[in-house]
């Protein structure tokens, strides 16, 4: 793919220049580019930053306009990490472990530079026995509660700035984590002279693997993410990476986050671990299928809502097909916190959920998200 499209299907020059710029590749910038749409774009895929490194080396002349959000960009991802670096300070000092998910400490990880991935918000990760000790850490230092806890992190906000506590990697209806192994298999690090907790190489890529399949691949930093991890496994072969992955559940995540990298950056894509996957044909057939999908409509297709159906489209099992969607009926703790407010007892949860899915999506959407036309 070297070209992204407009809803209406009309290729437009600033997307080819965006991925060539994400590529590296040495490139004179087209004389009637847009400057404002490629601007946007970059903004879009939370790129803007890698996007202007390469227009600054191949010595394109890049408008006032364009570097001055470059800056901001960068302004606000200091503020960021400066926020970060109070809070593991904070945590340390309640010998309270947090290992942070992405943003300044993934950007100085796969690019070097806290300053290259643009971020928005702050992801800390602690285990369940010391998430309500890291609640009271965070309300006493001013932060607020924006909303309940769901089944794997709750968001707070202090000053405009945006943080997600999470006592679980993924919503456990959707994606399996083994918590337990994760922080055993963690190493101790530190980010701007402060102790952090930090994932293995496996456990990094894979878990950047399902953030990126969460949200359907659609922004580009995320597959730019799920390349680096995967360039930086080096704990074990890529042989034993992917039998990991299929240990754990998360083999068809895997070979699909894997196809989309090969689509998108293919000089990304490590050479041993494509050997390997290419060795299951069959689930290489439906990973390209998966990604052929996304692809097809174009800037933000993969952003779509019907999150469920696609999960369901990575899975080959029929067995896991009916698990999915018997988990997507299991009460959440948004229904819980709906029916306590109600005055409904507990065990009717699982009754109201239906009734709670068909108000808020209406029968069409349930309907194509438990059976996705594919599937």
């Amino acid at each position: 793919m070297t070209e992204f499209e407009l809803e209406q299907g009309v290729a437009i020059p600033e997307a080819h220049v965006l991925i060539e710029c994400l590529r590296g590749s040495a490139f004179p910038s087209p004389p009637s580019i847009d400057w404002q749409v490629l601007l946007n774009l970059a903004e879009s895929h939370s790129v803007l930053p890698l996007v202007h490194q390469t227009l600054v080396a191949t010595g394109a002349e890049v408008p006032t306009f364009f570097s001055k959000a470059v800056q901001d960009c960068r302004v606000a991802t200091e503020t960021l990490a400066t926020e970060l670096e109070h809070l593991l300070a904070s945590f340390a000092e309640s010998r309270v472990d947090v290992a942070p998910l992405k943003g300044p400490v993934l950007a100085e990880t796969l690019y070097g530079e806290v300053a290259l991935r643009s971020c928005t918000d702050l992801d800390l990760l602690v285990s369940a026995s010391d998430f309500n000790r890291a609640e009271r850490l965070l309300t006493d230092a001013g932060w607020v509660a924006s909303s309940p806890a769901d089944d794997y992190q709750r968001k707070f906000v202090r000053n405009g700035v945006l943080l997600e506590l999470h006592f679980g990697l993924a919503s456990p209806r959707a994606f399996p984590f083994n918590l337990n192994e994760t922080w055993r298999r963690m190493r101790s690090g530190t980010f701007r002279g402060q102790p952090l907790k930090a994932m293995s190489e496996t456990d990094l890529a894979l878990y950047l693997l399902v953030h990126a399949m969460k949200h359907g691949f659609g922004k580009l930093i995320w597959i730019l993410d799920v390349a680096g991890a995967l360039e930086h496994v080096r704990e074990c072969s890529p042989r034993e990476f992917v039998q990991q992955a299929s240990a754990r559940g998360l083999e068809q995540v895997l070979f699909t986050g894997c196809e989309m990298v090969r689509e998108v950056f293919p000089q990304r894509m490590p050479e041993g671990l494509a050997a390997v996957l290419e060795e299951s044909p069959e689930t290489m057939k439906v990973a390209r299928e998966n990604v052929a999908r996304l692809l097809i409509g174009g800037v933000g297709a993969a952003q779509n809502p019907e999150i469920w159906g696609f999960y369901l489209q990575t899975e080959t099992k029929m067995s896991n097909r009916w698990r999915r969607r018997l988990m997507y009926l299991v009460p959440t703790a948004a229904d819980y916190q709906w029916i306590e407010c109600h005055r409904i007892p507990r065990g009717f949860a699982p009754l109201v959920r239906p009734f709670r899915l068909l108000a808020k999506h209406g029968w069409r959407r349930a309907w194509r998200t438990a059976f996705p036309p594919s599937v």
